[in-house]
């Protein structure tokens, strides 16, 4: 079963960024502070661009409407779901925080 999922997601990604290239990859710890895509990451994205990543050890809250979300608000990211997020000014005012205690790893690759 591991097998078909792994190859489901391989396929998935190959559709959804066929013909964008890949310009970064960026991995982010989720804590209980909320926290966006660095800078240096959204310098090369353009304006139509996105990023797309898989949440890995705990569940996580997003928002990106420019305010912060908090461990009981926001769209909530079960850990092992995957997250994109189109557009750079929507990019730029991405926010995720923890849901609870255990930290989380948000690991992106953004495409133009």
């Amino acid at each position: 079963m591991r097998k078909v999922l792994t190859l489901i997601f391989i396929l998935a990604i190959s559709v959804m960024t066929s013909g964008q290239a890949a310009v970064s990859y960026e991995s982010i710890t989720v804590s209980n502070v909320a926290i966006g895509i660095s800078a240096a990451t959204l310098t090369i994205v353009t304006a139509d661009g996105f990023c797309s990543g898989r949440v890995e050890g705990a569940d996580i809250r997003v928002r990106s409407d420019g305010t912060n979300p908090t461990a009981a608000e926001g769209i909530l990211i079960l850990e092992n779901e995957i997250v994109t997020v189109k557009m750079l000014s929507n990019l730029v005012d991405f926010r995720a925080i923890r849901d609870a205690g255990v930290d989380a790893t948000l690991k992106i690759q953004c495409y133009q």
